[in-house]
């Protein structure tokens, strides 16, 4: 690679950033030898010498000019996510892990651990400088922090309507993208409620097996009816307080399918009425279970520390059900954040606590809650231990042991689940050196996402790419990163 060539650049923030440091500036580091000859210039930041006195002036070449085109690029930005900036920069550049730590302001073994998947970048201050140093678009940023203002917005009305300190109105709930229908309803019976409640069953089973984008649109459609219903509804009656819990249900699902086709921010709405109405009803358990949903979108799009809090408000309104199923949901899924924020022993305390309360659950227990079975215990077990930041052999059995179980116990109608479970089983086979395995069960995982219509499932293959391409050899490994790098573009 010619360092001189115009094709690299560096940004403005490198010579600001090296100046502060009180280091040469990136486009000019100047030594004389005591040799005679023409004068050696050093870039300040990968330390290698410039062609000649000619190019003194010219800025740093380490970062190639189209290299915030890729989307590749792109996406892990968006996600804030170093390590997979920090592996990009240093499979297709010459930058060194040195030259990367003064660029970004890290030290070079937080590199290096950053390229290893040993550790992830969670501080936003250090977050904002490592992509101020790469010379990342400035769209990126801006993005990064709106998402993060309607996070904070969110959590904030969430915390208000499970504390009971937000005034509900009932007149406001309509709902996002709900069709106009134009036949009104002027009385509702049992069997009209009865109708939601069957066909959300129904929907919601959809949803598990095929994916959100084969049923929102038949989901959007009966929340149309459900709100004629709503408005003809009185709820100080038994069979109106009867409504309002079935169409806070239906909204909780039109959420998790939005989340699952990748509209983010529907999905936020959709399950912001869902808490309201849920409060509204009193109906605890439903409460913990929207919150419970909303953890989990913030968790996927990596604002690990709101999906936190959300799971942390769950908590409270499952302690207040009574419902130890939903304590077991609870716990399980923080487990899974603090294991992301590489808190090992409050992230096996709560695992340890889902396992407890999910022993002492009875069998009869509240509707929402009814999906997470055994199987499902077991599955986010293992997804735990395979999200702690530091592997070693204990987590990576306890990860096979659980998710093998879980694998098993599937049946095919929770093709998405199985998806899930597969992706994250065939990353860890190839991070602890079984890439034989890892190969096998990750064809399993593709051929599953090719079936399902989840943007999630796609996401969630993004792991398993980093890891066969990251793999010290290539072979079968590199063809499961291309069949997934097809996948993710097509």
């Amino acid at each position: 690679m010619n360092r001189g060539d115009d094709r690299y650049y560096g940004g403005d923030a490198f010579a600001s950033r090296a100046g502060q440091a009180g280091q040469e500036p990136c486009f000019m580091g100047a030594n004389i030898s005591p040799f005679k000859g023409p004068m050696v210039s050093i870039c300040a930041n990968c330390g290698r010498e410039r062609a000649s006195v000619a190019n003194a002036k010219k800025r740093c070449s380490c970062i190639p000019k189209g290299f915030w085109d890729a989307s590749e690029a792109q996406e892990a930005a968006g996600r804030l996510d170093a390590g997979s900036l920090v592996r990009l920069l240093r499979s297709r550049t010459d930058l060194s892990q040195e030259a990367l730590g003064r660029l970004t302001g890290l030290s070079q073994s937080m590199v290096s651990q950053l390229e290893s998947h040993k550790r992830d970048l969670k501080d936003v201050v250090k977050l904002r400088r490592f992509l101020n140093g790469l010379g990342a678009p400035r769209v990126t940023t801006t993005r990064t922090q709106q998402e993060s203002v309607e996070s904070t917005k969110l959590l904030a009305h969430a915390a208000q309507v499970t504390m009971g300190a937000a005034e509900i109105d009932p007149h406001r709930w309509r709902g996002p993208n709900i069709p106009e229908t134009p036949l009104p309803v002027r009385r509702v019976t049992g069997t009209d409620v009865d109708h939601v409640e069957t066909v959300t069953k129904a929907l919601r089973a959809a949803d598990y097996q095929l994916g959100g984008g084969a049923c929102l649109d038949a989901i959007m459609a009966h929340l149309a009816y459900a709100h004629r219903l709503l408005r003809a509804a009185k709820p100080a009656n038994q069979l109106g307080l009867q409504l309002y819990r079935a169409v806070a249900d239906l909204h909780n699902l039109a959420g998790w399918a939005s989340f699952d086709v990748g509209h983010y921010k529907v999905a936020a709405e959709h399950l912001s009425l869902a808490l309201e109405q849920a409060q509204y009803i009193e109906e605890p358990s439903l409460v913990a279970n929207v919150l419970y949903r909303m953890g989990r979108l913030h968790l996927h799009r990596g604002h690990t520390l709101q999906a936190l809090r959300f799971l942390q408000l769950g908590q409270i309104a499952a302690q207040d059900s009574g419902c130890e199923r939903t304590v077991a949901l609870m716990c399980a899924n923080a487990a899974w954040a603090y294991a992301v924020l590489d808190d090992q022993k409050r992230s096996m305390d709560s695992l340890a606590r889902a396992h407890d309360a999910f022993a002492r659950a009875e069998a009869d227990t509240t509707p929402w809650v009814r999906f997470f079975h055994e199987t499902d215990l077991d599955a986010m077990s293992g997804v735990v231990n395979a999200a702690l930041p530091t592997p070693s052999p204990r987590a990576y059995t306890a990860t096979t042991e659980h998710l093998y179980r879980a694998v098993d116990a599937r049946s095919p109608a929770m093709g998405r689940s199985q998806a899930f479970e597969l992706t994250t089983l065939a990353t860890a086979h190839i991070r602890n050196g079984d890439p034989d395995q890892g190969v096998h069960v990750g064809r399993q995982a593709v051929d599953l996402a090719r079936q399902v219509r989840s943007v999630r499932v796609i996401d969630r293959l993004a792991p398993l790419q980093q890891a066969a391409l990251a793999y010290r050899t290539r072979g079968e490994t590199a063809e499961l990163a291309a069949e997934i790098a097809t996948l993710r573009t097509s």
